[in-house]
């Protein structure tokens, strides 16, 4: 089995290798000197170098901010407005991870206050197990990560000539990281024919080869041996 990924391309190429973070003024009433600092991700869980938005409230009227990624490393910087909000763009760092997702702290300072928040990285990926047996009986569970939140999932069946067969829903995603595990079911609900099957995973309910997030993975359907190859 092969598996092939494509992600989201990025919206804009940005200063910072890491993340960068762009902020703009608006008018409106000073902060409450009392206030406390505060920040926000939205969304709270990214794939590798996708794009957010950072929310702030509670700092210094008109002032810089410079934000770091888990403490140590500055990602961007930008000033705040006359309420000392800050609305900024977020772009995740890259993340490497094939399995599983990690927590990452970002911390925001605009000197005299300073605000953190957690997000999650996740990888994109899609896969079902058993990978091997009788077509024609074999039940799979389907995992798949990475597809954002509360989205239905979708397999596109394409035959070994590259054409739709058939389009199967197997669930919705779960509200953090786009999280989807099945009970088992028909990995082929229809018949089939010999050769190399193409499954297209995404939160699609129409097939697009162009479609993002997508993961694509290989299938080979393998003629069975006749008794008397078997007996050679």
């Amino acid at each position: 089995m092969h598996a092939r990924i494509a992600r989201p391309a990025r919206a804009a190429a940005l200063a910072c290798a890491a993340a960068a973070l762009t902020a703009g003024l608006a008018g409106g009433a000073p902060a409450d000197a009392d206030a406390k600092a505060t920040i926000a991700l939205d969304p709270g869980c990214y794939l590798s170098s996708e794009q957010g938005a950072l929310l702030g409230t509670g700092f210094k009227p008109d002032a810089t901010w410079t934000a770091k990624l888990s403490g140590t490393k500055q990602i961007g910087s930008g000033r705040t407005d006359a309420r000392g909000r800050i609305r900024a763009k977020f772009t995740a760092p890259r993340y490497e991870g094939t399995k599983g997702t990690r927590e990452l702290t970002l911390s925001v300072t605009d000197g005299p206050n300073v605000a953190s928040t957690t997000f999650l990285m996740t990888p994109l990926a899609a896969s079902f197990a058993p990978q091997s047996g009788n077509p024609a009986t074999l039940r799979v569970r389907w995992r798949v990560l990475g597809m954002g939140a509360n989205r239905g999932v979708y397999v596109h069946y394409l035959r070994p000539n590259g054409k739709l067969k058939r389009t199967l829903r197997i669930g919705t995603t779960d509200d953090v990281c786009g999280a989807l595990k099945t009970g088992r079911i028909s990995l082929f609900p229809f018949r089939y024919e010999f050769g190399r099957w193409t499954f297209q995973v995404d939160t699609s309910h129409r097939y697009s080869a162009a479609t993002k997030p997508r993961v694509s993975i290989g299938f080979e359907v393998r003629r069975p041996q006749s008794r008397s190859r078997r007996r050679g």
